[in-house]
């Protein structure tokens, strides 16, 4: 019986994921981190007094990197995807959204400083 589920999940993590299911799950991954960039951006914009602001005008440096970030991550995994039949098994495929963690983390620690700054009065 234990043997018959440790082949089941070897079978699983064996699981071959295509390009386009590769594809997929990136765009979908792309599309969820802009998302909540965005809705990080929106409370920024909201907590700091508005878009015309200077705190709120340094984080445009640090939304563009952190868009640059998942758009590489994006067209490289896209390429590789296109130009070669790409695949890798369903458990390495888990490790393709570390990037836009990443990239929303970084985000994240550097509008939360500058909303803090912002709202005690200190300047960063």
């Amino acid at each position: 019986m234990e043997t018959e589920t440790a082949a089941a999940v070897a079978d699983i993590t064996k699981d071959i994921a295509s390009s386009d299911v590769i594809m997929w799950e990136v765009i979908v991954y792309f599309v969820a981190s802009l998302l909540i960039l965005f809705i990080m951006d929106w409370y920024a914009s909201f907590k700091i007094g508005g878009k015309t602001r200077p705190g709120y005008i340094a984080l445009k440096g640090h939304r563009g990197i952190a868009v640059m970030i998942m758009a590489a991550f994006t067209v490289i995994i896209g390429m590789l995807c296109l130009m070669t039949d790409f695949t890798c098994s369903r458990g390495t495929l888990t490790y393709f959204g570390l990037p836009y963690l990443v990239a929303l983390v970084y985000y994240m620690v550097k509008m939360f400083r500058r909303v803090r700054a912002e709202t005690k009065g200190r300047r960063l």
